[in-house]
């Protein structure tokens, strides 16, 4: 990076300006007229020139020693990626499943060629309508009904609403991927930025946030999973279940409201949660073998969702610091 020093000189009776570098403006192909984009902070101005723009990108690819899941990561690798369109050439019908797994899971992708030897994926998505704070409040709102409902699951012993838990997995999974997406762009293309209203200097602290809400709906798909093969109620349970239900949601309000106070009751009340854990630990013990273990991954996954309600709270601490 080189630093110039630029006068600043008096333009008419309102404005103030500065020349541009020669070099920079051909480099990025400005001319006259042009505009460019300036994202101006507190302490500084970056001029950023227009051609930094997202244009529309495409890639193929070549499926023919790849196998099933290997190829579905590779396609989701290419979506993360900001590609919107997709050839792929396929050699058999796991290539074709693959192709046909990951437009269900990739929010936006669909299939629209299939040539027999060849697989077409667009991505059709408009930023202006779902924007990433928008993304991060469903998943959000999505998680903490996953685990109150697992709550209430763990009262009565309910098989239709753990079913209902294990489906809305899928649906974290296809807003997270969205996310990360938007994510990766924003911070490449300011014209996304701007779009998305995401500032670029808290990229990090989003991208944890979408990981803990993508990591708690897998521990709740786990722990219900687990009661249906326990197949009864644990009432016991449902004293630290409501606890992380409550740090779950007080995380989750402060993280959008920037409460920075909020946040910490959470971080005091994790504080308070290994000594309930330990208290069920204990419980379980004398469980039949079989018992015991569904019951410590649930437990295990109840601990787990609370530390990531504690991470969550950290960041919304984070975020409340005044530039």
């Amino acid at each position: 990076m080189e630093i110039e020093s630029r006068k600043i000189y008096f333009s008419g009776g309102s404005s103030y300006i500065i020349t541009l570098p020669k070099k920079w403006v051909e480099e990025h192909g400005l001319k006259v007229g042009d505009s460019v984009i300036m994202q101006i902070g507190k302490e500084s101005i970056n001029i950023i020139p227009r051609t930094s723009e997202k244009s529309k990108k495409e890639a193929f690819i070549d499926a023919k020693d790849m196998e099933f899941k290997p190829l579905v990561r590779q396609i989701i690798s290419y979506y993360l990626a900001g590609y919107d369109s997709l050839k792929i050439k396929v050699y058999n019908e796991d290539h074709r499943r693959a192709a046909g797994l990951a437009s269900d899971i990739l929010m936006g992708a669909e299939i629209i060629e299939d040539l027999g030897r060849e697989v077409s994926i667009e991505i059709f998505l408009d930023d202006s309508r779902l924007k990433t704070k928008d993304v991060m409040e469903r998943m959000s709102n999505t998680c903490i009904t996953m685990v109150s409902d697992f709550r209430s699951a763990l009262r009565n012993f309910d098989r239709y609403l753990c079913s209902t838990i294990i489906l809305r997995e899928s649906e974290i999974d296809r807003l997270h991927f969205l996310a990360l997406r938007q994510l990766k762009s924003a911070v490449k293309y300011q014209d996304v930025s701007n779009l998305l209203e995401i500032d670029p200097g808290k990229v990090l602290e989003y991208r944890t946030v979408v990981r803990g809400l993508e990591r708690i709906a897998d521990h709740a798909e786990n722990m219900a999973y687990s009661l249906l093969k326990l197949g009864k109620p644990v009432p016991d349970f449902c004293n630290i279940t409501e606890k992380i239900v409550g740090m779950l949601k007080t995380s989750n309000v402060a993280l959008f409201r920037r409460d920075a106070d909020l946040a910490e009751t959470v971080l005091e009340e994790f504080d308070e949660l290994s000594m309930l854990g330990e208290e069920c630990y204990r419980w379980i013990i004398d469980e039949d073998v079989e018992e015991a273990l569904h019951m410590k991954t649930i437990l295990d996954s109840l601990i787990r969702i609370g530390g990531y309600s504690a991470d969550i709270a950290e960041i919304a601490i984070n975020l409340a610091v005044p530039e």
